[in-house]
């Protein structure tokens, strides 16, 4: 625990005892407050950090039951130890299920109350320890995510740095980000988060799709301890965790549409209603949304609601697929494999441009994340990887690179494969006459090569459909 003394409130009409109690805590280094009838219990409460409240069950102006209820509602960190007489174990049990910590039935001796004390003190370590450790992995994250978050020099990079520049101006406004997944859109939230006032609070990451909607209440503004069968502990909540920071709401499409009027609501008045409690408490959080939906067409289906939309959507960002700014893998690539060079320890050849020309013709379905998994595939390999590793683990449907493979600088010939078609470079095109149909049956081998005689891929690759390329092979005696 901290050099600050632990704070006890004795709550108790029996002024004799309560004094007793006072005074042997004292002298066990705990600070003392005593109080003879609940309203003066909450004085002190709202005046000092009480951390641990002795609480007898009969007490004028109402009982401890009562006094419990309120205390749980003001969504207090105390813990309470509930003293009774002989006859009120029924009582006693009541007053644990709404949350008290421990329990001591009048008369009890000193050893008796230090036990006690010991425990609560001990678990009150505990949590303690916990929110530190909690606020240092937040700490070393924020330090893993320091410095320069998004790579590339390509204009569409230029313009998403000026964006996060200008939302980091404005640290209360709701941000909503799109784009696909593996963009990196949670980068630009830490970013954005980063670069605020708001970056001495925490950045709290959650998955929308990940929470059950049952536990959605629970999850995102926390319950009292005793709310349901299973909150055997009160717990804040992803509102409270993010208070003075930035909540970060990822795939929030995902969001049942019954529970959005809550997250709406929470979002426009900036409280939070716990489970099991009737008060609300203020939340000064930052929320930014991230979806690889189209939230218009899930408002016009009915599956989100306009209203939250609209009040998600105050700056909007969009990320664009990594195919849409090609000249920046290169330099992804790069980065990716010098940090999985380091964490694997081994020393691997740098890559070559080769190796990035045909990677800039990958379509890359899964984006960042899939080039990110290809560097450390290539690291683990422990050398350049061949046109057969490539073409095992580049989806074939998603590649215009293999056409590259004939040509001189990157290519096994012992590795090539037997395809139906003839292999004909770009090289070779280029140097034939420029008759039409000469270049459309080329343009049709060259598809074929790629796509490794799938013809569905083929054809999406030329932009014409499966019924058309047919018609086509057919036409100039391709098989």
């Amino acid at each position: 625990m901290s050099d600050t003394p632990i704070a006890v409130l004795v709550l108790d009409d029996e002024t004799r005892l309560a004094e007793e109690i006072g005074e042997y805590l004292e002298s066990k280094g705990f600070s003392v407050y005593v109080a003879d009838k609940p309203s003066k219990a909450f004085q002190i409460i709202h005046a000092n950090p009480i951390q641990i409240a002795m609480v007898d069950i009969k007490l004028p102006e109402y009982d401890g039951l009562t006094f419990l209820k309120k205390l749980q509602a003001e969504q207090s960190i105390i813990e309470t130890i509930i003293m009774s007489g002989h006859g009120d174990m029924e009582s006693v049990i009541e007053a644990l299920r709404l949350g008290a910590f421990d329990y001591l039935r009048k008369p009890f001796t000193s050893l008796e109350l230090e036990a006690a004390i010991n425990r609560i003190s001990r678990f009150l370590d505990v949590q303690q320890n916990y929110r530190r450790f909690a606020k240092k992995c937040m700490e070393l994250e924020d330090q893993i995510y320091s410095g320069d978050d998004l790579i590339g020099k390509s204009p569409i990079i230029i313009k998403i740095r000026e964006e996060i520049e200008r939302a980091a101006q404005f640290p209360d406004v709701s941000v909503l980000i799109r784009g696909e997944s593996g963009t990196g859109k949670e980068l630009v939230a830490r970013s954005i988060h980063r670069k605020s006032n708001r970056s001495s609070g925490s950045f709290v990451p959650v998955n929308c799709a990940a929470i059950p909607r049952e536990m959605f209440e629970s999850e995102f503004f926390g319950h009292a301890k005793g709310a349901f069968t299973d909150a055997q502990t009160r717990r804040d909540g992803l509102f409270k965790a993010a208070d003075g920071g930035t909540l970060f709401l990822d795939e929030v499409g995902e969001i049942p549409i019954e529970l959005q009027a809550k997250l709406l609501r929470v979002l426009e008045d900036k409280r939070v209603r716990p489970v099991g409690m009737d008060r609300e408490i203020p939340t000064d959080v930052r929320v930014i949304g991230a979806t690889n939906r189209d939230l218009l067409e899930e408002v016009r289906q009915g599956r989100f609601r306009k209203d939250l939309y609209y009040r998600l959507n105050v700056m909007d960002m969009y990320i664009p697929p990594l195919r849409e700014r090609s000249e920046d893998i290169p330099e992804l690539a790069s980065f990716f494999y010098k940090q999985a060079s380091l964490r694997s320890g081994r020393l691997v050849e740098p890559l070559d441009e080769t190796l990035f020309a045909i990677l800039s013709q990958y379509y890359f379905p899964g984006n960042i994340r899939e080039l990110k998994n290809l560097m450390e595939r290539i690291v683990i390999l422990g050398r350049k990887p061949s046109e057969r590793d490539l073409m095992a683990w580049l989806d074939p449907e998603h590649c215009g690179c293999f056409k590259t493979f004939s040509e001189p600088g990157f290519n096994d010939p012992a590795l090539h494969l037997d395809l139906p078609v003839k292999k004909v470079s770009l090289r070779a095109m280029q140097m034939q006459e420029l008759n039409l149909e000469q270049l459309e049956r080329n343009a049709i081998q060259v598809a074929l090569q790629t796509s490794r005689g799938n013809l569905s891929a083929a054809a999406r690759l030329l932009g014409i459909t499966r019924q058309a390329l047919d018609r086509r092979m057919k036409k100039y005696g391709l098989q």
